[in-house]
């Protein structure tokens, strides 16, 4: 079906604005709403696409129904959870924020995490914002139970389906059997269905979508229903700031990883043995902390020791 949002018509699945209707009917009775979008644990399958046409249909009925007349602006999508979360405390009610996860699902997992549960932290503080929150994440089972299960309404996992071709690739008259991926697919889970899925998945160990049946297949068209060029600037921006910020805090933690290593070279295995038990953990904890970290920064130290060979030769002269 057809919408429109600030003059232009844009297209959503009819049984995804049926779903997105439900949100809005309740919004004005004290709710905060939460949509996770996912993209099937793969890159690149349209999902910050899909998230802006959720957002801008939300934006349309809130302005339709005289909540918010300009409910949905590039000024509402967010990279940075931390910024999002400054902001909307401030933002009138009805007001929809589309966070993307795309720069901090570089951090590692332990960062991740905190980014997890400072927006649990938000919620549970702000009470009642009566607003939107549509969340664009890579994955759905990394998520902490809170949001995946408790906090969101429903789940729209984006996935690329394969087409099978006869193409003359090379222009040279010779047709080649080639795979063609293509956008434009995603699954809904309602709140119980994601609950399910959820559920399964710690189960069974098992990170797949397809552990449960979705309610419907939908599908969207690769349509910007924000100035395309402004978004793609914000979220090259975002990613060159959160980069440059990551590289001094990788700098640091390597520098304590260092010296972590450096210190546990002097000790013995006894030792080590001794400082486990008198935290009151297994003998061997101190020995298998050691030993992890060493395989966790063996890669960073091994290339920066290729780096230093390399520029070493470079000044010696040597290819």
């Amino acid at each position: 079906m057809k919408f429109e949002f600030k003059g232009v018509e844009y297209y959503i699945d009819g049984f995804l604005a049926t779903a997105l209707d439900s949100l809005v009917h309740n919004i004005k009775k004290d709710w905060d709403v939460v949509v996770l979008i996912t993209g099937d644990r793969t890159v690149r399958t349209g999902k910050s696409v899909l998230g802006m046409t959720v957002c801008a249909y939300l934006g349309a009925a809130l302005k339709k129904l005289e909540l918010n007349e300009n409910a949905y602006t590039i000024n509402d999508v967010y990279f940075n959870s931390s910024v999002m979360v400054e902001e909307a405390i401030n933002k009138p009610k009805y007001s929809v924020n589309h966070y993307d996860e795309a720069r901090e699902s570089l951090a590692a997992i332990k960062t991740q995490k905190k980014i997890q549960q400072d927006i649990i932290d938000f919620f549970n503080e702000c009470g009642q914002l009566n607003q939107f929150f549509v969340l664009v994440l890579p994955d759905f089972f990394t998520l902490k139970e809170d949001i995946a299960v408790a906090r969101s309404e429903f789940l729209l996992n984006v996935y690329r389906t394969e087409e099978k071709k006869m193409v003359d690739l090379y222009k040279d008259g010779v047709k080649r059997p080639v795979v063609e991926f293509k956008r434009g697919r995603f699954e809904f889970f309602n709140r119980e269905k994601k609950g399910k899925l959820y559920d399964k998945a710690r189960m069974t160990k098992r990170k797949s979508y397809s552990l449960v049946k979705a309610d419907f297949i939908g599908r969207f068209t690769n349509q910007y229903t924000l100035d395309k060029e402004k978004y793609l600037e914000l979220k090259r921006n975002s990613l060159k700031r959160f980069k440059e910020t990551h590289k001094k805090e990788d700098v640091k933690l390597l520098t304590e990883t260092r010296k972590f290593l450096e210190i546990a070279s002097f000790l013995t295995p006894k030792q080590l043995r001794e400082m486990s038990l008198k935290l009151d953990r297994d003998e061997d904890y101190f020995r298998k902390s050691v030993e992890r970290t060493k395989r966790e920064a063996d890669p960073i130290l091994n290339e920066e020791n290729k780096l230093k060979a390399r520029k070493i030769g470079e000044i010696e002269g040597f290819p």
